[in-house]
């Protein structure tokens, strides 16, 4: 996990536990769980370029 994204969440979580109504904080925990799945998303993205990339079939 990079710096941005681990700073991210800091901030989603920290505006959760600030937030006095539910619907805020509901936002921010569903935003914290939408950093983490973006993150995710990326690695295996990043995954399939370099297995795309290195495949000796299509040299």
């Amino acid at each position: 996990m990079d710096e941005t994204t681990k700073w991210l969440l800091e901030q989603a979580k920290r505006q959760a536990e600030q937030a006095k109504a539910y619907e805020d904080r509901a936002f921010f925990l569903a935003l914290g769980t939408f950093i983490q799945k973006q993150e995710l998303r990326l690695t295996q993205a990043q995954g399939e370029v370099d297995g795309r990339f290195w495949d000796h079939r299509r040299w």
